[in-house]
């Protein structure tokens, strides 16, 4: 009996400290100051404007009798950028591009480039990587870019050269790259006779505001 009464004590005694040991959780572990650095930066929104941009294109005659230069409203879109790389698609109003001269304009836009049915050209950055962080930029930096082009429901892909400067609340850049044009259009466009060359030079100006 006396030993019963025993093994009942120890039984009660061990269950009492299980239940008073479950409900004293230790506190959760606070991340060090080095931890969190190591945590990835959030994505900055980039937004443009077209008024705040130009859109220019320079195309040549084969052979180099005449040479076209267009341009219209800059990109717009959003960008996004984390740490030293910027992506993100932006477009181009196509129906706003001139050369200024009204019948050239007509046969390029409607014979060619079939705004009514493609209004919008399509730039999207994919490999686009600054040598240091986007936020400590302060002067003009150049580099490479890669990316696709959308033009006339083809997209093709591009490569060029890219200015980047950043200021307090605001983006600006300047993008190159040169694209052939008979992978976009089924015919090589043509004035007054005389065929263009198939590579058009295209560059993009184009001023954005950190969100």
């Amino acid at each position: 009996m006396k030993n019963f009464i025993l093994a009942t004590a120890l039984l009660i005694s061990t269950a009492a400290f299980s239940q008073k040991a479950a409900a004293v959780k230790p506190a959760a572990a606070k991340p060090s100051a080095q931890s969190a650095a190591a945590q990835p930066k959030a994505e900055t929104t980039i937004q443009f404007l077209g008024a705040n941009g130009t859109s220019e294109f320079s195309a040549t005659g084969k052979p180099a009798m005449i040479k076209i230069n267009g341009k219209g409203p800059g990109p717009e879109g959003v960008l996004t950028y984390a740490g030293d790389k910027i992506s993100g698609t932006v477009k181009v109003d196509l129906t706003k591009l001139t050369t200024e001269i009204d019948l050239r304009d007509e046969h390029m836009k409607n014979k060619y480039l079939e705004v009514q049915k493609f209004p919008m050209a399509e730039i999207t950055f994919k490999e686009f990587k600054l040598p240091k962080a986007v936020d400590s930029i302060t002067d003009d930096v150049e580099i490479a870019f890669t990316g696709d082009f959308t033009m006339h429901g083809k997209t093709k892909p591009i490569s060029g050269t890219a200015k980047v400067k950043k200021s307090a609340k605001s983006i600006t850049g300047q993008a190159e790259f040169t694209i052939k044009i008979m992978e976009y259009l089924e015919t090589l466009p043509s004035y007054a006779g005389i065929k263009v060359a198939e590579d058009v030079k295209v560059k993009i100006k184009m001023s954005g505001t950190v969100e």
